[in-house]
């Protein structure tokens, strides 16, 4: 039978993957770039402008319509038992309606001390306030810096504190009163020494004074 021959040579060695030369590239060895922050600014932005005129603000304190709210705002003196105050609704002292009245003794008792008074009254009516020293010096200046203030719907009218016996303001209740557009009819007149603001002497003023329901 025939016979397979030997090879002549030895068989061809199968490929084989040579090696790497040299190692993978390293991961980075710096830290990644940080996430950018917000960097809180350095001073405040600018205020918006505060406008020089402000509408008629309503009152503090709440009033029905056809009302207008008016406040006393009252620093007393040394002696604060020596001060009272009228309220009336009218033209003439004399026949005017009371709306409201404090008493001497009763109701001021703290020295250089504040107090405030928030009443509605009638809108467009003509009304007068009247202050009262019992012992003819106001409240201001020789014993204490006393002094007080009228207001419409938180808008002052008038100022005082300097004065004798009694000071009268007369004015109207006008709500669309603003700081600048000053209602018309506002008179204030303060007492002279040795006078009367009407034809009441004092002795009956203080009887009419006395007959007065007050709060």
């Amino acid at each position: 039978a025939p016979q397979t021959p030997a090879p002549t040579s030895d068989p061809t060695p199968a490929p084989q993957t040579p090696a790497p030369t040299s190692a993978p590239t390293p991961a980075p060895t710096s830290a990644p770039t940080p996430a950018p922050q917000t960097t809180a600014p350095t001073s405040a932005p600018s205020s918006a402008l505060t406008p020089s005129a402000s509408p008629s603000p309503s009152p503090s304190f709440s009033c029905p319509d056809g009302q207008v709210g008016f406040t006393l705002t009252l620093t007393t003196d040394d002696y604060p038992e020596e001060t009272r105050w009228v309220l009336k609704q009218g033209n003439q002292w004399s026949t005017g309606t009371m709306i409201a009245s404090v008493d001497y003794l009763t109701t001021y008792t703290k020295p250089q001390a504040t107090y405030i008074e928030n009443l509605c009254i009638e809108e467009n009516k003509t009304f007068m306030f009247r202050i009262f020293d019992k012992v003819r010096d106001g409240i201001c200046c020789n014993h204490g810096k006393g002094e007080y203030s009228l207001a419409l719907n938180d808008q002052e009218i008038h100022r005082g504190g300097e004065f004798n016996r009694k000071e009268q303001t007369k004015f109207e209740a006008i709500s669309s009163y603003s700081n600048t557009n000053a209602p018309p009819g506002i008179k204030v007149v303060t007492e002279p020494k040795g006078g009367n603001l009407d034809s009441t002497n004092e002795d009956e003023e203080e009887e009419l004074l006395s007959k007065l329901p007050h709060n």
